[in-house]
């Protein structure tokens, strides 16, 4: 746990944590709290909303790429994927690189916009479009939305604030670094390094999974290759589990160890959890999100999170802020077989302050 700073040392503030688990994935789900923010929350307790702000519009050592936010001091290895999206092959990939090239003219009309205007709205920007985009799913955007969106991808724009949910898009010259980009090896590398850090132990495959936004990185098996050549990476045992297991030398410590026997609860996009299948091998905990499935066939509820106790993925609860009467209610709390209930007053009441609840039911 303490590879994934849960729970964080004194002293250790959001970029801190952004840095450790490599970026806070975005998401519009706000039954409790956005999901970037119950990450930061789970480490740190509760914090200032502000200083998280001004990470990211004023000091900017936040950004934000691919729906999540990201160190800027990360952006020399993610410069190299922008610069080659979509390298890819495939159906979607096939797609948006024709689809570019066929809105040349309208690309090039944004982008003056953006030089001559931005930050501005996607709504305040308009172009010849020469291709629709036509989509049978969900990307039904208008096309200078999906042209930002695209250019966003290839670093070539940024998100430079927001207007409530409206996204305000500004040049990535004016706030990304100039000349930083990493040769390819040494991008992937260095993305091998971090991922198998912040997982502290894990197989060659589970490091290999785009663990960062970006990519795709074709060479990550000879850079995981490297690091064990180098020494970064060690053989490891799980008792119980089969495979090959790698430790980061930097977990080593920790695996000597106590962890403290603090509870707290867990976003289901929590990068401690995010791949499913290795949180059911690790722990025993089969945890799905159920936001999509209808509320009569769910086995738990809508906004689940799980409850980790020490080490120890142990239950689950389902809290909801209501924030019209102020109420963090709790609908229901479910123990793992074989684990004892535990009391959560401690941190329900470090979850209600943090959200600004001014009462808890349960």
């Amino acid at each position: 746990m303490s590879s994934q700073l849960l729970p964080a040392p004194p002293g250790t503030g959001i970029l801190d944590v952004a840095r450790r688990v490599g970026y806070l994935q975005l998401d519009p789900t706000n039954s409790i709290a956005r999901s970037h923010e119950l990450v930061l929350w789970s480490r740190l307790g509760p914090y200032e909303d502000a200083a998280l702000e001004r990470l990211r519009w004023e000091d900017r050592s936040l950004y934000e790429y691919n729906a999540a936010l990201v160190p800027l001091d990360h952006y020399p290895v993610h410069a190299d994927s922008m610069a080659r999206y979509p390298a890819s092959t495939g159906p979607w990939n096939d797609r948006v690189k024709t689809w570019m090239e066929g809105n040349a003219r309208l690309r090039r009309q944004i982008l003056i916009q953006l030089r001559k205007r931005g930050p501005v709205a996607s709504r305040d920007l308009n172009g010849a479009v020469e291709v629709k985009w036509r989509s049978s799913g969900g990307w039904s955007e208008r096309n200078v939305t999906l042209i930002l969106e695209f250019l966003h991808r290839q670093g070539r724009v940024v998100i430079a604030g927001r207007q409530g949910q409206q996204r305000l898009w500004d040049l990535a010259e004016r706030w990304l670094p100039a000349d930083s980009r990493l040769p390819l090896r040494e991008a992937e590398r260095q993305v091998a390094d971090r991922s198998a850090r912040a997982l502290g132990v894990a197989t060659a495959k589970e490091i290999q999974r785009e663990y960062f936004p970006g990519g795709p990185y074709p060479g990550m098996g000879e850079a995981i290759e490297a690091l064990i050549g180098g020494g970064r990476l060690l053989p490891a045992e799980i008792k119980g589990l089969p495979g090959e297991w790698l430790v980061h030398v930097d977990a080593l410590p920790a695996l000597d160890t106590k962890p403290p026997r603090r509870t707290t609860f867990i976003s289901p996009f929590d990068p401690l959890i995010r791949n499913r299948d290795r949180t059911e091998a690790l722990w025993g905990f089969r945890y799905r999100i159920e936001i999509y499935v209808p509320k009569a066939k769910r086995e738990y509820g809508y906004f689940v999170l799980p409850i980790l106790r020490g080490d120890q993925l142990v239950g689950r609860i389902d809290p909801v802020f209501d924030r019209k009467t102020g109420v963090l209610r709790v609908n229901n709390a479910w123990w793992e077989a074989g684990q004892r209930e535990l009391s959560l007053e401690t941190p329900l009441r470090s979850l209600a302050r943090f959200v600004g609840a001014d009462s808890i039911e349960t």
